[in-house]
Formats: C-alpha cells, sequence, structure tokens
C-alpha cells in the first residue's frame, strides 16, 4: 500500500484545511470545560466527597499527565506510519476520550463515597490519557503546517475561536442539561452522554483528515527522553514562556473549579446561572480573538500577551471585590472584561511556542514540534492541577460541608473563600506570570 504523504508547509493555508484543524478544539474545548467546571461540584455536590478529597482525585488526574504528555510528544515526533505521522494519535485520543468523559459522569450508585471517589479517580486518569494522546500531536500541528509566524498565529486564532467555542457550549449548555434531565446524578449521565458524542465527532473530524494538512517531513532523532526534555528547558526564550503559561493556567484552574461555588454562596444566585458567567466571559473571548491577531502584529506577541494578562488578572480582582458582587449587571460587564484578556492570554502564548520551535528547527535541523509541544502542555496540565485543588482546599478550610443533594447548609466562611478561589487568586497569579514573561526579550515575540 503506497505510504499517504501530507502536503508540504505553505505560507498560507485554505480556509478549509484551518476550519478542518480547528474542528478538533471544540473536542477539547469541551472536555476541559465540563471537567474543569463541574467535576468538582459533582463529586462534592452530587456523589458527596469531600472537598479536600476530590481536589486530590482531580490533582492526581492532571499531575499524571506531567509525566505522560512529554512521552506522547517525543512518540509522535518519532511516528512513522503509513497514516501519517500525528493522525493514529488523534483518532486513538479522539475515541479514549469520548468514551472515559461519559463514564466519568455515570458513576456507579454505590454506597461508600470513598468507592465513588475511587471510581471517579480511575476513569478521570483513563480520560485524561486519552486527551493527552489527542491533544500533544494536535497541538504540534501548526508548527509543522506554515513558515510564516504571523499565519502561524491566524492558525493558531482558527484554533482558539473553536476552543472557546467548546468552552462556551460545555460551560453554558452542561449545566443547563444537566438541570434539564432533573439534575443529579441522572441529570449528570444525561449530560455525559450528549456531549462525549459532541467531543468524539469534533475530534474525529480533525484526526480523520489530518493526512490533507501540511506538514514538514520529520528529520530522523535520536536523542532519548531525558536529553530532548533537558534540552528543551535549557532554552531560556522557551522556559520563561512555559512558566509564565503554567502560572496563568493555575489560576484558570482555580476559577473555572470555584465558579459554580462562587456562583452560589457569593453572588447569591441559583446553580444554572454560572451559565451567564461563563456566557459573558467566553462570548467576549470569541469576538476579541481576531483583534489579538492584529494587536499582536503591530506591539509583537510578547507585548500583546502581557497585556492580555494583565487585563484578565485586572478583571478578575475587580470580581473578588464584594462591591462588585451585589450587582448582577455588573458581575456581567467584569467578565466580559475578564473574557476579553482572556483570549489573549491563551492564543499569544501558543503562538510564541511555534516561534520557540520554529528557531529550535533552524538552530539544530530537528524536527521536535511533539517534544516542545508535549512539555508546554504538560505544564498547562499541572497548572489545571494546582488551580482546582486551590480551590477544594480553600473550601476545605472554609468549612465547607459536601452532601449528595447540594442543600447542606455552609458556614459563613464559604462566600469569602469562593470568591479568593474565583478572583482573588487567579490575578495575583496573573500579575507573577507577567513579571516572568517580561524576562521574553521583546524580540522574540516581534515576528
Amino acid at each position: 500500500m503506497p505510504r499517504l504523504q501530507a502536503p508540504p508547509p505553505q505560507v498560507r493555508l485554505p480556509l478549509r484545511l484551518k476550519l478542518l484543524y480547528a474542528a478538533g478544539s471544540l473536542g477539547t474545548g469541551l472536555f476541559a470545560s465540563v471537567t474543569g467546571v463541574l467535576l468538582l461540584v459533582y463529586m462534592t455536590d452530587t456523589l458527596g466527597i469531600a472537598a479536600a478529597v476530590a481536589g486530590v482525585v482531580l490533582f492526581v488526574g492532571k499531575a499524571w499527565d506531567v509525566v505522560f504528555d512529554p512521552l506522547v510528544g517525543i512518540a509522535s515526533d518519532r511516528s512513522n506510519s503509513r497514516w501519517g505521522r500525528r493522525q493514529p494519535f488523534l483518532v486513538a485520543g479522539g475515541l479514549v476520550t469520548a468514551l472515559a468523559f461519559w463514564a466519568l459522569f455515570s458513576t456507579p450508585a454505590w454506597d461508600a463515597p470513598s468507592a465513588r471517589a475511587l471510581f471517579v479517580g480511575l476513569v478521570f486518569l483513563a480520560a485524561m490519557s486519552g486527551y493527552a494522546v489527542f491533544a500533544v500531536p494536535y497541538a504540534a500541528m501548526p508548527a509543522e503546517m506554515s513558515s510564516d509566524p504571523h499565519e502561524r498565529t491566524v492558525i493558531m486564532s482558527f484554533r482558539m475561536a473553536f476552543v472557546l467555542l467548546g468552552t462556551l457550549a460545555g460551560a453554558v449548555a452542561g449545566p443547563m442539561i444537566v438541570s434539564e434531565g432533573g439534575g443529579g446524578a441522572p441529570g449528570y449521565a444525561g449530560m455525559a452522554a450528549v456531549l462525549a458524542a459532541l467531543i468524539a465527532a469534533a475530534m474525529l473530524t480533525t484526526a480523520l483528515t489530518a493526512r490533507a494538512m501540511p506538514s514538514r517531513s520529520a528529520s530522523a532523532t535520536h536523542l532519548g527522553m531525558r536529553e530532548q526534555l533537558r534540552l528543551a528547558l535549557a532554552n531560556r526564550p522557551y522556559f520563561v514562556l512555559l512558566s509564565a503559561y503554567a502560572l496563568v493556567l493555575v489560576g484558570n484552574g482555580a476559577m473555572a473549579a470555584a465558579a459554580p461555588y462562587f456562583v452560589v454562596h457569593a453572588l447569591g444566585r441559583a446553580p444554572e446561572a454560572v451559565g451567564w458567567v461563563f456566557a459573558s466571559l467566553l462570548l467576549a473571548a470569541i469576538v476579541a480573538m481576531p483583534a489579538w491577531v492584529a494587536v499582536a502584529r503591530r506591539l509583537g506577541k510578547r507585548n500583546a500577551a502581557l497585556g492580555a494578562i494583565a487585563l484578565f488578572g485586572a478583571a478578575l480582582l475587580a470580581l473578588a471585590a464584594p462591591g462588585s458582587q451585589g450587582s448582577m449587571p455588573l458581575v456581567l460587564a467584569l467578565c466580559a472584561l475578564a473574557g476579553i484578556g482572556f483570549a489573549g492570554s491563551q492564543l499569544l502564548p501558543f503562538s510564541l511556542l511555534t516561534d520557540v520551535i520554529e528557531a529550535d528547527r533552524q538552530a539544530t535541523g530537528l524536527h521536535r514540534e511533539g517534544s516542545y509541544t508535549g512539555l508546554f502542555i504538560a505544564a498547562e496540565k499541572a497548572g489545571l492541577a494546582v488551580g482546582p485543588l486551590i480551590t477544594a482546599l480553600l473550601l476545605d478550610v472554609s468549612g465547607f460541608v459536601a452532601s449528595t443533594d447540594g442543600a447542606a447548609v455552609q458556614p459563613a466562611g464559604v462566600p469569602m473563600a469562593t470568591a479568593l478561589a474565583f478572583g482573588a487568586a487567579p490575578a495575583f497569579l496573573c500579575a507573577v506570570a507577567c513579571a516572568v514573561l517580561w524576562r521574553l526579550a521583546p524580540s522574540q515575540g516581534s515576528r
């Protein structure tokens, strides 16, 4: 059978290929948003698992990927299958992710909370592994698809716009489907079935068309995993970018996990109102995405990233202030402002990553897109693992009471804990991220 070859990288990609590539991000956005927003509250308020235990379950599942992601990246770099360099990973990862997502919110009604926690923990490990097998090769592809730095930013903007659409669908529709399904375990199981089908469809759309995507032919590398990781971390621009992005992601993880608690206990709204919060944030982010592409071209990617992260943090800090929480219109306006910053804080680090990868390719002659991207996504997972753990620990310290119906009377300190986790802690981490990213030379992000 003749070996299938992807076309060589182009300076400008046809719109059709950009859309086929970006389609996979609907699936990653759905998966990440629903597990990030609903999984912690599902465990504490439906399965009756203590907040600290639930936080550890989330942390272990995501921390596992810190080790697993770089392995996937190196394996995909070395792949030489007849179906293409990345495609087998995309197909396998998409299928496993969708199946495990469905199982995750279909936990058996066992009597012991510890048994339910163990089931969720094991299934979450499988889900995160499948997600890594898809997401790492997928995120490596833009660095291979065009030789033009601005075009890579445009490709990333398509990807991030679809991520945000998927995130919007998960964060807004997820709670609504749960509510329409009667809430509790049946509501979550119905939501999981619907969204698992959408995750599979989105990921497999990209996976099954990946062989048509432009790609450079791979240069063989015989370096071991440890040596490749050592060389990547020794790359100063890469390490600075990696550190800053990880800090932002810790804040994102805390904010997403805290959102359902913040809406109920700090804002005094029904659980379904979390959809309005994320709708404001994510719709603003989608609208702002093209603007950040233009800002990056004018001011440079690093400077644009600094502005985006600072705006995101400032809006979250304002949301943590007690004076802003009494007015829902003000909350939604601040969420929209945070969404504008959020768009740039997600788009620009990945666009900068493609430039760092290109500089490494020119310096070494090696194609290590998967290695660099795997480590980058591992840092992303580490941040998203620590963030929910921070939220869970703040809830635990405040005396939060877990239940199987979400109706437990909570101590007086819970609203403040949710505001800290949703706004103040992420804002502080954004400030630290800006201080770190400032050390990246402006010329690194000026192309």
